[in-house]
């Protein structure tokens, strides 16, 4: 999968962004309805909130797998990565039938060190992409 990287400053802090290219999220939209974010607490940070370097680059594994956690045929798409203030957040849209919490356990016990915390909200609209503080995806 191809990523698309940025930083912005977000009330005078730094805001990195990456999101898969794809051709054209909104395909999906009518599929996958639920947004689901699964939120890390960062360990190590620096002053400004992103994770110290060596610690970041301690989470491919684990942001590889949070990556490729949904089949994105049948139970959903990561829309987003933030990583800001001290947390990186895994942003994704799934369908109602996706069995999520088996995979958040699934992660839990694989990756005990990484305290991660979900939240899951109906988004039919996608409303969160389209008022999302910068553009994301061509709306």
């Amino acid at each position: 999968m191809k990523w698309i990287s940025t930083n912005v400053v977000y009330d005078e802090f730094p805001l990195y962004l990456r999101r898969p290219d794809y051709q054209d999220v909104w395909n999906y939209k009518i599929r996958f309805t639920q947004r689901l974010n699964i939120s890390h607490h960062l360990d190590k940070v620096k002053q400004n909130g992103l994770p110290e370097s060596d610690y970041n680059l301690s989470l491919s594994d684990f942001d590889s797998d949070l990556c490729n956690l949904f089949d994105d045929h049948s139970e959903g798409i990561i829309f987003l990565i933030e990583t800001y203030g001290g947390e990186r957040n895994y942003w994704y849209y799934i369908s109602e039938q996706t069995d999520y919490l088996n995979k958040i356990e699934r992660i839990r016990q694989e990756f005990p060190n990484n305290a991660i915390e979900s939240d899951l909200n109906d988004d039919t609209n996608w409303g969160f992409i389209k008022s999302y503080p910068f553009e994301i995806y061509n709306k």
